[in-house]
């Protein structure tokens, strides 16, 4: 896969987890609609931890940008 397109993943899920973090009840609130409607009133439900797996997501997603080539063209040298 290309660079690119994995660090492009890789901001929206830095910034969806800091969304979450800061505003977790107003953030999936925006997202509770549809057939994951009931887990998202789950996760709304429990603040605390809806801030640990936003923090655990931005964690991991920089971890993956910091595995990335440094060069344009494949996302990881084989």
């Amino acid at each position: 896969m290309d660079v690119r397109i994995v660090e492009s993943l890789v901001m929206l899920k830095v910034g969806d987890g800091v969304l979450t973090m800061l505003f977790p009840v107003e953030h999936l609130a925006r997202w509770e609609f549809g057939p994951w409607a009931p887990m998202m009133a789950w996760f709304r439900q429990r603040p605390g931890l809806t801030r640990a797996i936003g923090a655990a997501q931005v964690v991991g997603s920089l971890a993956v940008a910091a595995s990335l080539s440094k060069t344009p063209g494949r996302a990881w040298p084989t």
